[in-house]
């Protein structure tokens, strides 16, 4: 019998990805914009596809099976949707219904393009292996279910924008399977025709820019249009476990509601009400989800948990017991829950008895060693002011000690949206006017925005209430008078924090801020993610050198290289 059983998980949609699993573990997992430093990349990743075997050092034809993201492909760029696809986004509002959502979905799947996935097969001489498909929400629920921290049975939630028809799932998670029991058509979905939609209705970027709005959320009043924002979507009083459609409108019909309805309203009342009434129906729709399973532990995946005081408040439910939110929850993290749902099914059908691993470190991606960067360096013509240093972790904490903003550029891609430190900028918390730097010579980016902390784990209780280990920045957490000492990590207005609690998971970045601790006293470190804004987290030596040149930085660790300007 064969030892190994390998998976390889591909979405080719918005944000897409390549995975490998192995007997139940990820052991490579790559976003395309990583590769070709386009933010949330939708096309095929090719690129991708090819770098998993690289980084797991597996073989192509070692693959038992082919895993596809999502039955159909609806997030194309605008120009390559087919025409059956622009059809569908403009019509959405005939597809109300469950059956019809079906019907269309099975229409559009016969008709999904899949020349560029087989061209990279061929390639890979793997375009004769077993190819499945995985239902968008299904993949969701598999990422968080499959990797959950506990083993009991378990309520599965997924909430997003839109996928193969739906927005949202509710499941119940036993062993090895995982059973639907409601699910809401994209019509319905809070995050597409509520929240995304507020996005652009204030000038700023759907499918993009919503953390913004959530930004700038507690600078407002939400009570100004709260009535108004709360016409929009609700929880379906007769189904409990959906979300309803109150506006009567989809995607850009929304837009001329919201004109009439919002009229003179300012900027930060209408974030303010639409974060408030999200985490309302949020809130909600867990509440019943909850009594109608009997199940308080709970997994969660999908775009809209990437929604940090969302989360904080369900955190909070007291009707719920644990919660676990996937760190790669958008639409990047369906490569896995393909993947896994993949490797279970093949399991079952075989007679293999599966193997399941609670999530741990989502360093997933690319690494490089100091020789190749060397040779960028030269290539670059950078190696004229690099230095290579030995002990650089201690380095770089020490020039964070003093004042310095550097960026770290080290070991392996993170896996999902967040710099957990191989990817990221550092700097001095303690310091607010570091916030201007990053915000106007570095990062580019809107002045209410806040930064993030990377705190040790043993140093976390002093800074955050309610402390529960959280390291994957998916968490927010209101925090003691002592955070003042990370005042510029924190969120300015609340004072809340979305932390990276770092432990030995990440030895070296470890170092750096133990070296920190040792000078200022202070248990943590300013950690944003290494890039421009508008542009993914930096992904090669390449797209790292070019970022620290068009940027205000002091300085740029990439491996043992220390370079300078």
């Amino acid at each position: 019998m064969k030892k190994d059983i390998v998976v390889l998980g591909i979405h080719d949609g918005h944000n897409a990805s390549a995975t490998l699993v192995k007997n139940g573990s990820v052991v490579a997992a790559v976003q395309e914009e990583r590769l070709v430093n386009e933010k949330n990349y939708s096309g095929t990743p090719t690129n991708s596809i090819r770098k998993v075997f690289e980084i797991a050092n597996i073989h192509p034809g070692e693959v038992d099976l082919i895993a596809i993201a999502s039955l159909v492909r609806t997030h194309a760029p605008l120009k390559e949707r087919p025409i059956h696809v622009r059809l569908y986004e403009k019509y959405a509002f005939l597809f109300k219904s469950h059956r019809m959502k079906n019907i269309l979905i099975n229409f559009l799947h016969k008709r999904r393009d899949m020349n560029e996935i087989i061209g990279v097969l061929k390639e890979l001489g793997i375009e004769s292996k077993e190819i499945t498909f995985v239902e968008h929400h299904f993949a969701h629920a598999a990422c968080a279910y499959y990797q959950r921290p506990w083993d009991d049975e378990t309520l599965v939630l997924t909430l997003d924008g839109a996928g193969d028809g739906l927005c949202a799932s509710v499941n119940i998670g036993r062993d090895f399977t995982i059973e639907r029991i409601a699910s809401t058509t994209a019509y319905n979905s809070p995050s597409n025709v509520f929240y995304s939609e507020i996005t652009g209705y204030l000038g700023l970027k759907r499918w993009d820019h919503e953390y913004k709005v959530m930004g700038m959320a507690p600078y407002g009043i939400a009570e100004d249009c709260i009535d108004e924002i709360g016409k929009i979507v609700r929880v379906n009083p007769k189904k409990p476990l959906e979300f309803e459609n109150t506006i009567g409108a989809y995607v850009i019909y929304v837009q001329k509601k919201l004109m009439k309805m919002l009229a003179e309203k300012r900027f930060d009342n209408i974030a303010a009400a639409t974060q408030k009434h999200f985490e309302d129906i949020l809130t909600e729709w867990v509440r019943n989800a909850i009594e109608e399973t009997g199940l308080s532990k709970i997994c969660c995946a999908g775009g809209a948990f990437l929604n940090v005081k969302a989360n904080k408040n369900l955190k909070e439910m007291e009707e719920v017991e644990n919660i676990f939110f996937y760190p790669a929850a958008g639409d990047e993290g369906i490569a896995v829950g393909a993947a896994l749902e993949g490797y279970y099914r093949f399991c079952e059908r075989e007679g293999i008895k599966p193997r399941k691993e609670k999530l741990g470190p989502i360093y997933y991606g690319m690494g490089y060693n100091n020789e190749y960067i060397e040779s960028i360096l030269k290539e670059t013509g950078w190696i004229e002011k690099a230095v290579f240093i030995d002990e650089i972790d201690e380095e770089v904490g020490e020039m964070v000690a003093n004042g310095a903003i550097i960026a770290r550029f080290d070991e392996r891609v993170e896996w999902g949206p967040r710099a957990l430190g191989n990817r990221s900028i550092l700097a001095d918390p303690r310091d607010l006017r570091v916030i201007g730097k990053l915000n106007f010579a570095i990062k580019q980016r809107d002045f209410w925005m806040p930064f993030a902390p990377s705190i040790l784990e043993e140093r976390a209780e002093d800074y955050l209430q309610d402390y529960r280990f959280a390291p994957y920045m998916i968490e927010a957490f209101d925090t003691n008078e002592k955070a003042d000492e990370i005042i510029s990590a924190l969120h300015p207005r609340d004072k809340t924090a979305r932390p990276q609690i770092v432990n030995s998971w990440n030895p070296d970045y470890k170092r750096i801020l133990e070296t920190f601790e040792g000078i200022t006293g202070v248990g943590g470190v300013l950690n944003t993610s290494f890039n421009l804004h508008g542009y993914p987290i930096v992904g090669t030596p390449e797209t790292a050198l070019w970022t620290f040149e068009n940027s205000g930085l002091d300085g740029l660790a990439i491996g043992n290289w220390l370079v300078k300007k």
